[in-house]
């Protein structure tokens, strides 16, 4: 089976890696697209703990060909994938909040084996491979007419970008906005406010290629900077009084600090980024005295089931401006230029498509 398999040392495109069988629960998905996000990078860097060899990937797309027993989802249904195993039935998921969820599906055997040996599937998905078995709590169905390079975002950027706005920060008409980092979640999240009727979105990064798609999506600001000093700045200077609600969508401890000390009065601060997990957080106490808050975030907080399927008929309806967001698409066997463009802030969001044939790495500009 097509594959890339990182190896701790090397990412080796294969046909060698094999798929196991779905069991009580789960499905086999046929991946047909699948998003690289700055997570999968954070993997080959080791600011993750993952063990190795892993299929990476976790953002995508693509249909049900085979299902185990008890299984409710159909067979040629389409559906985004989540790394979310969650239960469906704690406290946690019958309020509508699986990411809270401590109650997950259990691991089965291993998803993947290459040469008889098992290879690790990355956060219970393992997108990088043409095939691959979850639980049917991780595929969500949505409608065929979605592109799949679109569809392959719904699942991690749009959703958390989309999550963090207007449901864990829950931006109103008239909010200032601030959106720290332009990547793909970033980018996600400035439409998500423009939407929700923000009355200024700021978006501070330090790469000018990514401004006039910022603009694009709804962006009323954009200011380069280097520093956590840079952003503060930047941001006292257009609101003097403070933000409503601000995003970190780096993973910086600096930068968090930066969003939470340009909070207005009664401001929310939501931790979108995901920096290694040892990394420290150092503020004052005071910083959040006038009734200031500062919110952790997981996958916009929000639940797959009910979330992409909105955001699925949005789009479909005209109403969400998601193809901007893909910045390049590549074979699988080519995905190493895309984790060299992501690098490089070339990439806003770059889409592997897995359906074969002859395509080759094609770039666009952002706007």
């Amino acid at each position: 089976m097509d594959a890339v398999v990182w190896t701790g040392t090397s990412l080796e495109h294969t046909q060698d890696v094999r798929v196991r069988s779905p069991g009580p629960g789960e499905v086999t998905v046929r991946i047909d697209a699948a998003g690289l996000c700055h997570s999968d990078v954070n993997a080959l860097d080791g600011l993750i703990d993952q063990p190795v060899p892993v299929v990476l990937g976790h953002e995508a797309c693509g249909v049900v060909i085979d299902r185990g027993p008890g299984v409710k989802v159909h067979i040629g249904q389409k559906v985004v994938l989540s790394t979310l195993r969650s239960c469906g039935a704690c406290r946690a998921c019958q309020a509508g909040a699986p990411t809270c969820c401590r109650d997950g599906q259990p691991a089965a055997d291993p998803v993947f084996t290459r040469r008889g040996e098992p290879v690790e599937q990355f956060v219970r998905v393992g997108a990088f491979a043409r095939q691959t078995v979850v639980h049917e709590r991780q595929v969500v169905a949505v409608p065929t007419s979605v592109p799949d390079i679109v569809c392959a975002l719904l699942g991690c950027a749009v959703l958390t970008g989309f999550g963090a706005v207007w449901s864990r920060a829950a931006v109103r008409e008239g909010d200032a906005v601030l959106v720290v980092g332009a990547g793909g979640i970033g980018l996600a999240a400035v439409h998500a406010a423009a939407l929700a009727g923000a009355s200024r979105v700021l978006v501070v990064d330090r790469n000018p290629r990514k401004q006039a798609l910022a603009h694009k999506l709804g962006a009323t600001d954009f200011q380069l900077v280097d520093t956590a000093a840079d952003v503060v700045e930047a941001a006292r200077g257009l609101e003097p009084r403070g933000f409503d609600a601000t995003f970190e969508c780096v993973g910086r401890p600096d930068l968090l600090k930066a969003a939470i000390d340009v909070l207005a009065w009664g401001g929310r601060a939501v931790i979108v980024g995901l920096p290694a997990a040892s990394t420290p957080l150092t503020f004052g106490m005071r910083d959040l005295f006038h009734d200031k808050a500062l919110l952790g975030c997981r996958m916009g907080s929000v639940d797959p089931h009910e979330f992409v399927p909105k955001l699925a008929e949005r789009y479909l309806a005209g109403e969400l401006l998601l193809d901007p967001l893909v910045t390049a698409v590549a074979p699988l066997r080519q995905i190493g230029e895309l984790i060299d463009d992501l690098r490089s802030g070339r990439l806003d969001r770059g889409v592997v498509d897995l359906t074969g044939g002859t395509r080759t790495l094609s770039r666009r500009d952002a706007a």
